[in-house]
């Protein structure tokens, strides 16, 4: 409770009984009196009163008339009645219209004056903070309400911007969709085209070559055999190409027919055609299997463009002119048939292990006497494996060459 005087309102018509309030109480509390209810509410109106006491039999306005007044203007105020055995009725009255705290019969005595006095501006000081409570809760809580209302109106305008930037994203993804199968289109259309010609020319080489064997000289054979090579390759980025956009738009194995294939005379066939290429980089073929015949099931199609471009990379990355080796190795491995190749190159860094098998990748090593590398080979291989429901991968460290395996399902009865 607050350490201060509170404020009391005695009010009655008998002057002897205001007096004699005045003087007991003065000392622990601030006393106005009134001898009417006309001039307790003037005192009311000037001054801030904690309890009103007032007696109940009064001319022109009873005690319970004044309280009922007060209740609307000074809800918080205490209100105490003094009324006599025989106003009954007023009592009753007064408790249910004027919220009177309890009433006191008259003549009072001062003891239980005190005590009823002490109490009162006990319940008026509770009232008074659990009002001051209320108000700051009633403050609390607009404040999260506006706080709320400020909160849910950002979150909004964020959404609204989400939604709008979602949708410029979705019409550029739109765009991008549109001119990406546009440039695959184009690229198509190219390749088709280029194929043909580039066909028809390594026709015309090797008729070259047959028919100039005893009428060129070595440099012109030499030629003839550089060109042939080239157009080789080119035939090779276009079928790369061509792969990549037919696999992309069909990952079913359906369209294939799988069959029982002998992996070791497959891959023993790839490497006689590397053979010249090998010997003239001084690179040595070394080739080793496990048994004679291990089958696998598969698509002989897709098997030799796998191995192709193995072996292929492998003599392309190969170190020239210093007799170096790559090795293939086919072997059962319980119930897969792994296939390794490994070259004595340049190796493989962290960074190449992680775009290996990605389209258009360029790795750190390069092809070692000038051959050309479209990035497309490493991810046919992986597309086309993945088809035969093989996995692949490859390790190395730099300058430590690199080892290509492959692994497919053995083929069971």
């Amino acid at each position: 409770m607050e350490n201060q005087k509170h404020s009391i309102l005695y009010v009655d018509d008998e002057l002897v009984n205001l007096n004699v309030f005045k003087a007991t109480f003065r000392q622990d509390y601030n006393i106005f009196t009134a001898n009417s209810a006309q001039e307790a509410m003037e005192i009311l109106r000037q001054q801030p009163i904690a309890l009103i006491i007032s007696d109940q039999r009064m001319p022109k306005i009873t005690g319970v008339e004044f309280l009922k007044w007060t209740l609307a203007d000074y809800p918080h105020t205490i209100r105490i009645i003094l009324t006599g055995f025989s106003d009954t009725e007023a009592i009753i009255t007064a408790i249910n219209e004027c919220d009177i705290y309890r009433y006191i019969t008259k003549p009072w005595e001062t003891e239980e004056m005190r005590l009823a006095l002490r109490k009162a501006v006990e319940t008026f000081q509770l009232r008074k903070e659990n009002q001051k409570l209320l108000n700051n809760l009633q403050e609390a809580k607009e404040s999260l309400e506006q706080k709320v209302r400020e909160r849910t109106a950002e979150v909004i305008k964020q959404k609204e911007e989400i939604e709008l930037k979602n949708q410029i994203l979705e019409a550029q993804n739109i765009k991008l969709q549109e001119l990406d199968n546009e440039r695959n289109s184009i690229i198509s259309m190219i390749v088709h085209d280029l194929q043909s010609p580039i066909n028809r020319i390594s026709g015309l080489l090797e008729l070259l070559e047959v028919e100039g064997k005893n009428n060129f000289n070595q440099n012109q054979l030499t030629y003839i055999d550089l060109m042939r090579r080239s157009t080789s390759e080119a035939s090779r980025h276009i079928r790369n190409l061509l792969d990549t956009k037919a696999l992309e738009g069909n990952n079913s194995i359906s369209q294939v027919v799988l069959s029982r294939i002998d992996l070791t005379h497959l891959i023993g066939k790839l490497l006689e055609t590397y053979k010249e290429q090998a010997f003239k980089k001084q690179v040595i073929l070394n080739y080793e299997t496990s048994h004679q015949e291990i089958y696998i099931k598969g698509y002989e199609d897709y098997l030799s463009r796998i191995f192709d471009n193995l072996i292929s990379n492998a003599i392309k990355f190969s170190p020239k002119n210093v007799n170096s080796n790559v090795f293939v190795k086919v072997k059962e491995n319980g119930e897969y048939v792994r296939v390794s190749v490994q070259d004595e190159g340049q190796g493989l860094s962290e960074e190449d292990k992680k775009n290996l098998f990605k389209k258009f990748q360029k790795l750190s090593a390069r092809p070692t006497n000038g051959e050309s590398s479209s990035g497309l080979g490493l991810s046919i291989v992986k597309l086309l494996t993945e088809q035969l429901q093989g996995r692949v991968w490859a390790e190395g460290e730099p300058k430590k060459g690199a080892t290509f395996i492959v692994e497919f399902p053995k083929y069971s009865h």
